[in-house]
This record gives C-alpha cells, structure tokens and sequence, in this order.
C-alpha cells in the first residue's frame, strides 16, 4: 500500500512547481500545458446515481470513453463508496482506454473533502483533520473540494485552512482551485489567489459532474497519462487545475433530475444509506 507522505516543501515553493508560470488567478491553458509537459487530463472529482449524481457507473465510463479525452477519472460520490468500487470493476473488465482511481466526497464537519486512492468508505460528520488522517491512514491523497466559498455551507473556509497550513500534524495533499460547478463560482479565483500567496498546496481542477455531459469541463493537468502519473504529478506539486464552468444545459438537466421523482427518491436513499 503506497502511504501519502508529508512533502518538506516550504509553502509557496517547491509545492506549486506546476503553477508557479500562472498569475494568481489565472488556470492553465493548453499551450501552457504543453510548454511544461503537462499532457494528461484528469477529472477527479464527479458524482453518479449512487449519490446526486442523474447517470449511472456504465452511463459515466461510456461517456468519459466515447466523448472525453480524459487520460484519468474519479468517481466520487457523496459519503458513499459503493458505486466508485463497482466502477473500478467494470473499468477492469473492459478494455478503457483511461484509468480509473476510487474516491469519495466526504461530508466533514468544516466542508467537503476528496479521498482519492482509497478503499473503504470514511463516515461523514467528522472533522477536517480526522476524516485527512483517515485518508492517509488507507494511503490515499487527501485534496479540499471548492475550498473558500462565502456562501455554500460545505465549503472548507479560511480559519480551517489556516488551522490544517498551521498544524504539524495534519496536511492536505492537494487543493480543488477550479471547480467547473456552482461550487465555484467567484470561489474559483480566491481559491488560486490564496493557494499561490498563502498555501503553497498542489492544484487540482475538476468538473464535480453531476450530469456525464458535464465530465471533464474541469480538469487537472499532469505529466504522464495514468493514474499513478497523476498521484506522482499531485505528489511532487506538478498538477495544475484546467477546464471551463458548466453550460446551462448541465444545469438543465441536473436541476430537472433533482426534480423528478426518481431525483427524489434517490436523495431519500441516499440521505438513509448515509445515516445508517
């Protein structure tokens, strides 16, 4: 089991390695990529029906194969693991031309967090520093999800990300800077700013699909083309966030989904499944 380990980087430096050609606000675009060698494309951070998400594990896999040029993917349902694992199944038994990763959005006291290259699923309504520890303890890559947004309640905000840059104890192995989603609206841009100034952590972009039309609008740039490029590119501060915001017609379908009533007893199964 490969287990993440505190980089000794000083923050602002050696961390932000992939974005240190980029102003404060400002993604990479693809010439900028491909001066730095950053060729692959991952979007580690979407949701399927096994949470809020409107297309199922075969619908997502079918569209990242035939409609994407993603090298790596995530699929990264809310408090629960299950569909994530199932992907990973049926990904092994295909022939895919893009790798897999198994991850999670975990509701935690203080915001939304990524588990990357994990196995088991971490239980919401714990803390910042305990669901990381809980991360790491699988060997898995703990990355803030649509951090410093004002106004949406599970976004990580400043004193949080103070208290974790402080700590001795406890790291982040990454942060979301673009968020292709409502999540990151505005927020985008502080996220980049204050990583850049303050944080020094790896970026991460990613679309936080809740539709498979919506995979991909947000990315992250990496050297190599799989997922074990990707977590070395992350691990060495080489990752650098990419992509666009959702067009109206992800929000469209998203929002009628929600509506329906298959939307509706999703949420409802979903919201028990999480409780028990």
């Amino acid at each position: 089991m490969i287990i993440s380990k505190r980089r000794n980087n000083l923050p602002g430096q050696a961390s932000t390695k992939g974005t240190a050609m980029l102003k404060k606000r400002a993604k990479m675009t693809p010439e900028e990529a491909y001066y730095t060698g950053k060729l692959g494309k991952a979007d580690m951070h979407m949701h399927s029906s096994y949470s809020d998400g409107t297309a199922t594990i075969e619908q997502i896999l079918k569209h990242v194969q035939k409609n994407t040029d993603l090298d790596v993917i995530a699929i990264t349902d809310h408090d629960v693991i299950e569909g994530a694992l199932r992907a990973r199944d049926l990904w092994a038994k295909g022939s895919y031309r893009f790798d897999f990763v198994v991850g999670e959005e975990i509701t935690t006291r203080e915001g939304h967090l990524l588990g990357l290259f994990i196995e088991k699923r971490i239980a919401s309504g714990l803390s910042m520093e305990r669901s990381i520890d809980l991360i790491h303890e699988q060997g898995g890559l703990a990355v803030v999800a649509h951090p410093l947004h004002k106004f949406f309640r599970h976004s990580c905000q400043r004193d949080v990300m103070d208290r974790i840059h402080a700590s001795k104890d406890v790291w982040l192995d990454g942060i979301e800077t673009w968020n292709a989603s409502f999540c990151g609206i505005y927020a985008n841009y502080i996220a980049m700013n204050a990583n850049r100034t303050r944080y020094g952590l790896p970026e991460l972009g990613n679309s936080d699909a809740h539709t498979a039309s919506s995979v991909g609008y947000g990315f992250s740039w990496f050297e190599g083309k799989s997922a074990l490029d990707l977590r070395r590119s992350v691990e060495r501060g080489l990752s650098a966030p990419g992509g666009r915001m959702w067009d109206m017609q992800a929000y469209y379908h998203w929002v009628r989904y929600l509506m329906s009533k298959e939307g509706r007893q999703a949420r409802r199964s979903n919201a028990e499944s999480a409780v028990a």
